[in-house]
Formats: C-alpha cells, sequence, structure tokens
C-alpha cells in the first residue's frame, strides 16, 4: 500500500465543491456501511434432542481452528457469521449429551449453510464423540440469484481454465469476441460484467471489455459467476459478476511450483509458470501470516506474425520476447489481532506487452502495433467481529491500470519516406498519388507492402477506493446489510489518429506528437462514483427472501464545463427461494440494473474520419437494464439436480452515435439511444458429488436483438446506412452445449490419485454481415450465420506423495478432434483469398504440466 494514498483521498475529497461534499458526508451519515461484494458466508440451524424432538438450548457450537462459533437459543437455534470461504469441521457439544464432530461443512461467499442437528443422550461418564461426514447441500439453499461456485480443487481440472478470464470462456452462458477480446454474458454488451477482487472492482472502467487484472487459478481460492438476480450490494454491473476470492496464508510453510508447456511437440512455443510460498512469519506465534505468489505466461501464439523477437539461449532453454508476455508478482500478509480481529494487507502487479496480429499488415509485421499494459491493486482489509451477532470491515485500496501503445512509425520517421508516396489513412495502406490527387492501391494484393499504424493511444487511470461495511443478525430470520462505496476516479487519456497529418501551426498543443494527427483527444478529469444500498436476507427453512434497495451517484468533476455535474439513481431489487418438497425448490428475482458509460465516451472531445466528426457527451446518463429470471430445480435419487430456468432483460440508453448535424460536416454525438432485448431458456443437469464420477451438462437456447451490435456502430460504419429496426446481435448464438465429465479414481484424502476430465462444448454459430450485400440493400444486417463449431478437450492427470512432496503430472489435449471452427467473419468479400487465420479457432494444441508442493 502506497504511503501517500490517503493524503490522496483526503486531498481529492476536499478539492471537491462545497455541494457534492455536502452530499457525500450526508451519505456517510446515513449508511455507515459498505459491502461491495460479498466475501463470507454464514451457517444456521437449529438443534433438537434425538429422541423427544425437544429444541434444545444453550448448546455451544464450534466451528473448530476459527474462533468463531454460536450458543442456541431457547427455541434451538443458531447463527454463525463472517466465514470465511473453505471447508470447515463443527463441535456440537452439551452437558448429558453425545458431543457430534461433523466434518467436511463447505462455506461459499454470500450464502447461507442449513445445518440442523440431533443429539443423542448419554448417562456415561467418559465424553463420546459422534463423528458426522457433512456434504454440499445439492440445492442450494442460501441463494436467490443464478450463480455458478467454483473452488480452487475444481477448477485446476477444467481444460482451458489457466486464469480467471480463461474459465469464463468456458462458461455456456458466455460468448467472447475474439475481435475486442470482451465477454457477452446472456446477451448483454461486452464490458457489462463487474470483476472483483476480493470484494474490490477491477474493470478497466475507460475503455470496458473484461478485468484489468487477470490471475492465474493456482492463486485462487473461490470463483462465483453470478449469471443474474444479484443483490443491491452490486453496483455498476448489468449482464454479470466474476467474484473472486484469492488465496489465503497458511498456517504452516509450504511451497508450490508448476511448469507448462506445449514443447513436447513443435507448436506455438508456450511456457507458463507459477510459484507460490506460503508460511507464517517468524516469533509471531502464527498470529502472522504471509503468502507470496508469481506467474509468467509466454506464447507465439498459434498465429503466424512474420518476424522474429529478441530471443536469447541458456542451457538450451530460449528466452525473450514473444508475441505475448505476461507476468505477475503479488503478496498477501494475514495479521490476527484481538481475539475476532483479521487484518489484511495485500498488492499485485501484472504486466502484459503483446502484439495482435493484423492479417494486412503480414509482409511488414514489425510496422504495426505493439501493446504494454500494467495494472497493479493494493489493499488493506481490517474486519472484526462484534459478538456473535454482527462484524464490520473496513477496506482501502488503490486500484491503477494503463494501457499503451506507440504508432508502426514514430514522427519524424514517417517524414522519411520518398516524395511519390503519400503514406495515407489511419489504416496503413500505401498510395501513389497521381496528378490529379486520387489514390490508388499499389499492387491490388490487399497487403501492406508499405505502411503502418498511424494512432498512438496511452490511457492511464486511477481509483482510490473507501470502504467500510458492517453486518447485523437480527434474531435467527433477518441478515440486514447497509452499504457505501466511493470511488475516486483519476483519469489521463492521449490518443493521436492520422500521425502522418502535420500542422507547423499546431506546435504548441498538450501531449506527444505536437503538432501531429488529424485527430487529438487528450485530457485529466478526476470524477467520483459510488452507492449506497439497504438490503434485508430473511431466512427460515423453507424460505429465502431477499429484498433492498440501491441508490448510485456519479460526479463528473470539475474540469468538465456541464450544467449538470451529479446524478443519481434508484434501483430496487427481490428474490426469493421457494420449496415445493423437500427435493424441488422454485427461484425467482426481479432487479433494476444502472451502469456508467465507458469514461472515454463521457470525456471525449472530438473525433475525427476524414470529413466526419465524432463528439462526446459529457450528459450521458447510465444505461439501464431490467430484467426477471425463475428458476426450477429438482434433486434426483442419484446424488445429482436437474433445472430449468427462464430469463429475460429489456436494456435501455445504451450508448450509440447518432447524427445530428450534416453541415459544415457529418457530425455524430454520442447518446442514449440504443436499446436490445434479450431472453433465454437455460437446463443444467449436475451431479456435484459421486465415488468416483462427477459432471455436468448444459443446454441454453438464447436470443439477443438490439439497435447496434456497437458502441459506436452508426458511426464506423455509417455507410451502411442507420438501422431502425432490431436485429440479431453479433454474439446471438442459439444454441450453446456445454458437457464436462471427471473421473477420479481415489478421493482428495488419498495420497495417489489418477483422474481425467472431458470437456466438450458447442455452438449453433454467430451472425455476421454480407457487408457488399448490405450496401447495396438486398440483406439485412448480420442475416447471415456462421457455421457451427463446437470443441472437445481432455486432462488426464496423476497425483502422488513422494519424501514428503506432493506430485502432480497432467496432460492436456485442446481441440482433440483438431476441428476447424470459424470464429469471425471476414467483412471482405475475398473471405476464401485473405486467408486470415484469426478467422479460425486455436487448432489442436497438447501441453505438459508438472507441478511439485511441500
Amino acid at each position: 500500500m502506497k504511503s501517500f494514498m490517503l493524503f490522496v483521498w483526503i486531498s481529492e475529497f476536499f478539492a471537491l465543491e462545497t455541494n457534492m461534499k455536502k452530499i457525500i458526508f450526508v451519505l456517510f451519515l446515513i449508511f455507515p456501511s459498505l459491502l461491495k461484494g460479498a466475501i463470507t458466508g454464514k451457517i444456521m440451524g437449529r438443534v433438537k434432542d434425538e429422541e423427544t424432538q425437544k429444541a434444545l438450548s444453550y448448546v455451544n457450537i464450534t466451528l473448530e481452528k476459527t474462533g468463531l462459533g454460536a450458543i442456541t437459543n431457547p427455541d434451538g437455534y443458531y447463527f454463525i457469521i463472517n466465514i470465511q470461504p473453505g471447508e470447515y469441521t463443527m463441535r456440537v457439544q452439551m452437558m448429558g449429551y453425545k458431543t457430534v464432530l461433523k466434518k467436511g461443512i463447505y462455506v461459499d461467499a454470500g450464502k447461507t449453510v442449513f445445518i440442523n442437528f440431533e443429539l443423542e443422550e448419554t448417562v456415561l461418564e467418559m465424553k463420546e464423540v459422534i463423528i458426522v461426514k457433512g456434504r454440499r447441500p445439492l440445492i442450494e439453499p442460501g441463494a436467490t440469484h443464478s450463480s455458478r461456485i467454483f473452488l480452487a480443487k475444481e477448477i485446476v481440472k477444467i481444460p482451458r481454465a489457466y486464469s480467471v478470464l480463461r474459465l469464463l470462456e468456458t462458461q455456456p452462458e458466455v460468448v467472447k469476441d475474439f475481435t475486442l477480446e470482451e465477454y457477452h454474458m446472456r446477451g448483454g454488451r461486452g464490458g457489462e460484467i463487474l470483476y472483483l477482487v476480493d470484494g474490490i472492482p477491477v474493470n478497466d472502467r475507460f475503455v470496458g471489455g473484461s478485468a484489468a487484472i487477470d490471475i492465474p487459478v493456482f492463486e485462487v481460492k473461490q470463483v462465483e459467476i453470478l449469471k443474474g438476480g444479484f443483490e443491491t450490494e452490486y453496483g455498476e454491473a448489468q449482464s454479470g459478476i466474476v467474484n473472486l476470492i484469492t488465496a489465503s496464508p497458511d498456517t504452516c510453510f509450504r511451497v508450490m511450483t508448476f511448469y507448462k508447456t506445449d514443447k513436447i511437440i513443435k507448436q506455438f512455443d508456450s511456457d507458463h509458470v507459477g510459484f507460490s510460498l506460503s508460511k507464517p512469519f517468524p516469533f509471531s506465534g502464527k498470529k502472522i501470516l504471509l503468502l507470496f505468489t508469481g506467474f509468467g505466461d509466454f506464447t507465439d501464439t498459434y498465429t503466424p506474425f512474420g518476424y522474429s523477437h529478441n530471443r536469447g539461449e541458456f542451457l538450451g532453454i530460449k528466452y525473450g520476447d514473444r508475441q505475448r508476455n505476461a507476468f505477475g508478482l503479488s503478496a498477501k500478509a494475514l495479521v490476527k489481532l484481538l481475539n475476532n480481529g483479521r487484518l489484511v494487507v495485500s498488492g499485485r502487479k501484472n504486466v502484459n506487452v503483446y502484439e495482435k496480429y493484423r492479417h494486412k499488415f503480414i509482409e511488414i509485421p514489425e510496422h504495426s502495433h505493439r501493446y504494454r499494459e500494467e495494472s497493479s491493486l493494493y489493499s488493506i482489509s481490517w474486519n472484526h467481529s462484534i459478538g456473535y451477532s454482527s462484524f464490520y470491515e473496513l477496506k482501502l485500496s488503490s486500484f491503477h491500470t494503463d494501457l499503451h501503445y506507440d504508432p508502426g512509425l514514430s514522427p519524424p520517421e514517417i517524414h522519411l519516406l520518398e516524395e511519390e508516396h503519400l503514406w495515407a489513412e489511419d489504416n496503413g495502406i500505401p498510395w501513389i498519388v497521381d496528378d490529379r490527387g486520387i489514390p490508388t492501391d499499389i499492387d491490388n494484393d490487399w497487403f501492406y507492402e508499405m505502411g503502418y499504424d498511424s494512432s498512438y493511444h496511452s490511457h492511464n487511470e486511477r481509483n482510490n477506493s473507501i470502504m467500510f461495511d458492517f453486518t447485523k443478525q437480527f434474531e435467527n430470520k433477518h441478515l440486514v446489510k447497509m452499504g457505501f462505496e466511493n470511488h475516486m476516479w483519476h483519469l489521463e487519456k492521449q490518443e493521436i489518429e492520422v500521425l502522418w497529418f502535420y500542422d507547423s501551426t499546431r506546435t504548441n498543443e498538450e501531449g506527444p506528437y505536437p503538432g501531429y494527427g488529424w485527430s487529438r483527444d487528450i485530457y485529466s478529469v478526476n470524477p467520483l462514483q459510488g452507492g449506497v444500498y439497504i438490503q434485508d436476507k430473511y431466512e427460515r427453512e423453507g424460505l429465502i427472501l431477499n429484498y433492498g434497495v440501491r441508490y448510485d451517484y456519479f460526479y463528473i468533476g470539475k474540469e468538465v464545463d456541464v450544467k449538470k455535474r451529479f446524478q443519481g439513481y434508484i434501483s430496487p431489487r427481490i428474490g426469493f427461494f421457494y420449496p415445493f418438497t423437500d427435493k424441488i425448490a422454485f427461484t425467482f428475482s426481479f432487479g433494476l440494473y444502472y451502469q456508467m458509460p465507458e469514461y472515454q465516451y463521457i470525456f471525449m472531445t472530438t473525433k475525427w474520419r476524414g470529413p466526419y466528426r465524432l463528439i462526446g457527451n459529457p450528459e450521458l446518463k447510465p444505461e439501464c437494464t431490467r430484467a426477471y429470471e425463475f428458476k426450477v430445480e429438482n434433486e434426483l435419487p442419484m446424488q445429482a439436480v436437474f433445472s430449468f430456468g427462464m430469463y429475460k432483460k429489456d436494456i435501455r440508453s445504451l450508448i450509440n452515435a447518432e447524427l445530428v448535424d450534416r453541415y459544415p460536416f457529418e457530425s455524430y454525438k454520442i447518446t442514449n439511444s440504443s436499446y436490445g432485448d434479450t431472453r433465454g431458456f437455460e437446463f443444467e443437469f449436475r451431479k456435484p458429488v459421486g465415488k468416483h464420477f462427477t459432471g455436468r451438462a448444459v443446454y441454453i437456447l438464447s436470443w439477443a436483438k438490439g439497435q447496434n451490435t456497437k458502441d459506436l456502430e452508426n458511426f464506423e460504419d455509417m455507410d451502411l446506412g442507420e438501422v431502425m429496426r432490431e436485429f440479431p446481435l453479433s454474439w446471438d448464438e442459439r444454441h450453446r452445449i456445454k458437457l464436462l465429465l471427471s473421473y477420479e479414481t481415489a478421493s482428495n484424502t488419498t495420497s495417489h490419485s489418477t483422474g481425467a476430465t472431458i470437456a466438450w462444448m458447442y455452438g449453433s454459430g454467430l451472425p455476421y454481415s454480407l457487408i457488399e450485400e448490405v450496401k447495396k440493400g438486398n440483406l439485412a444486417k448480420n442475416s447471415e450465420r456462421l457455421p457451427s463449431h463446437s470443441t472437445f478437450d481432455i486432462e488426464i492427470y496423476k497425483k502422488m506423495k513422494l519424501a514428503g512432496a506432493t506430485l502432480e503430472l497432467s496432460l492436456i489435449i485442446e481441440n482433440l478432434l483438431n476441428n476447424e471452427n470459424i470464429i469471425k467473419p471476414d467483412k471482405t468479400p475475398y473471405f476464401v483469398t485473405l486467408k486470415d487465420p484469426t478467422t479460425k479457432g486455436k487448432p489442436r494444441t497438447i501441453l505438459l504440466e508438472m507441478g511439485i508442493g511441500f
């Protein structure tokens, strides 16, 4: 944690306008708490006499190795709150009764586990203990939303799931845009998913897309993917939430390292390495625990790039740059203070350096962009239980992300060309200019022999957040949460397009390359965003009702000249869980979800594209989704569950580029004028427990329609004309199927085990447009469909213990059948001729992974 963080928060607060200070101060008084992403769970239940069935009061219940516990009330009820996710053992004891020890109790973040006990009387003086083996409930009674939870030991068995974002790709509800590298959940646009790391948001709010920090799975304790019905504690999300909880330090010394490669046969020169070190701080009596992790991910990908990177060799091992290079380090310290206090200090730094394959630059790849992304997250969290019925948590965090790329050539290099060549257009096409000034393609082969990516981009964002939450259990039925969150942003952007253009009268411009560029978007702003909520979770066996209301606000800051600087919006939400029988349950939810647009659209000045211009809009309102969902679950005799669900989402106030003026230039302004509609049916069969076999099968039938596929579609594809009616969005895949089957010869408690996992994903094909036919008016947008696609993956692993060490060897084969999957269209009419490899998915890949732990 940087030492000047607190000073920055205080100084930025006092720099706000007086009215804004008053608003924040009042919100702190009204809502003295915050909960941003649940990271703890709860156990509750009732204790009775086995023979008489009468409630037993004053029974002592403890959660071993946690310091948490409870005593039953006169009606026999108990509850334990503020439990970190994980597997636990409960001890239940009372004089005159046999002690019960229940093992294998799983607690998930934000969930309630119901556990009842029936104690047997004893007249023996010596202590008797009854050991009971617990298991996860097949139908979670504590969830009023729709979600899927993955423990660390489950994620490592899923092929392709090397990181949290790769895990997201394997979900049938998610469609990935391979061009923009965005994820669409249940038909929503990219950027509508909220990513949380230990309760802290890590989205890139400038340009949207996915999480700015991707975390490898070996650093993960639990991942919950919320698809719908999320409670009022979650704001700034319309489509879904990825709630990630990182691993905690251990009470004993542990070391783990792994290495994964595809070099067993010559493929894509991929290497993945990682380590984890956990130990108590010396002489602390295990009250200070430390955890250090690191990873490296290096690959040339399956796309050719055309030139060699700087590579070296040491002892036969090659090292150096590849097409994609990612690495990161993290540290976490857990300090146990007081009787029920827990202080966590953590820091994380990720760096990603890469080139994107550009098919038209295949002859001059060194003239395309090279990207560098850096992200860091520092946080301090203090959690303290007050008695047995309430706890509070204070969080301070600083999140920083930066994206930068330079032009393929930099001024003044671009002016060292022969005079007969004009390096025009931001796409780098080389042109010869005749005496009439008409540009003509040199050799008509559709590949660039000369030219460069002539744009520069750098954006930097810092989010300093302060959070304080308080949770209170009233009696045995009401769990009340109320919260406040405040994010103070500092945003800087420098974007220059068409750098070959030079104007000697503009050499005093701010930012890099003064005087260069047709379009320059440069600014520094300090907006503020946050929200408050109150929520009640009514719980009893047989019914759970979760209802609340949320108020979000956005303050644009002082740097922008606008009439209305402050916006606020209210969103009510409700969900309930009702069991028809002990085997059949019904869940329903309704919610209103708001999310501010990407900040680049709010603060954009003017963007030029030839004679056309795009104007930003500081008065943009939040996008809004109204969502409904219901689900029926049926527990089957074979320790399995079948579920059927349906959802519908009405999406309004989406970002659009609207034509506002034709003279002297065609001017487009960013507005909240677009809309969309998504709906779907989900069928799922899952068998989460079994002696040897576990598995899941999911089928999804869905529709996603709207007025625009992209935020700025009317501006970027203006030659296609404005669409006045709904059409299938580019991620509207009608049918999706996911099968996952795992087999293991022995349980995790044994020293040796062998297992395998197979995964099959199928999609019926995405829509696309035949551009030339759309221009002629012969076809509507996205009226064509790509072929269906499928992948079959397998992972085989062997675990063993040898001389105190745990060894693991895995063989992973992705796309075993080597299917040629078309994942995106080519917008030119020369699809076959160009043979762009990025239009196809990854071919068969064979990886070998070796891991060792002590």
